[in-house]
């Protein structure tokens, strides 16, 4: 029984999200995807060409929802610690939100074809570009330690996207308690003291 109100080609989409998660891309036949979306392997012909469009729509989808989102956050935050917030709340939302479509993301770009795969690097280029976006302005304005900004932005975008592999909803932790717990994390480790605290503590650690 597949959902009411859901198309038909949503039904394959789903079904593919499901196997690919599963088994793997190529160890998903579209017979099997037709099985589970209900129809003919034969009919799956009339919505979509092939099993690498599935994998590219799923793909595309996502990656495209994490990029709008975090484009609108640069847009709508100028705060460094703001942006960084936002950015770690949006990753860790949807990573937690679409479990199955972002690990078939970070596990099936080898299976991308020519061009797909070209697209799909692109758009994550693109969101890795944003996150360097957002540590760059909070260290040029003096908010966040000097350090690499890449090194920086893919130990925290690693960070963020393996909340998903233990996250698990209606467990001891909301989803929200968890962005809270790694952004301090993370806020922590990159902003700067002021110098008079760095004064400060140092003439307490004499004293004591």
């Amino acid at each position: 029984m597949q959902p009411e109100g859901r198309s038909m080609r949503e039904n394959i989409l789903a079904a593919a999200v499901q196997l690919f998660s599963e088994y793997g891309y190529h160890a998903a036949p579209l017979r099997d995807i037709a099985r589970l979306a209900g129809i003919q392997a034969a009919s799956i012909y009339h919505h979509y060409p092939s099993k690498q469009a599935l994998l590219v729509e799923i793909m595309e989808k996502h990656m495209q929802q994490l990029n709008s989102k975090l484009e609108r956050i640069l847009h709508e935050y100028h705060d460094p610690l703001d942006r960084l917030r936002e950015a770690i709340a949006n990753h860790i939302r949807l990573h937690t939100s679409n479990k199955a479509e972002f690990f078939i993301i970070d596990t099936e770009l080898r299976a991308l074809e020519g061009e797909h795969r070209t697209r799909i690097i692109a758009m994550r280029d693109t969101y890795d570009a944003m996150i360097q976006e957002i540590l760059r302005d909070g260290m040029e304005r003096g908010v966040f330690h000097p350090s690499d900004v890449k090194v920086t932005s893919y130990a925290i975008i690693a960070l963020c996207t393996q909340v998903s592999s233990w996250f698990r909803p209606g467990g001891r932790l909301s989803v929200q308690q968890v962005i809270d717990i790694y952004y301090q994390m993370v806020s922590q480790g990159l902003v700067r003291v002021p110098e008079h605290k760095d004064e400060q503590k140092r003439e307490e650690s004499v004293r004591t």
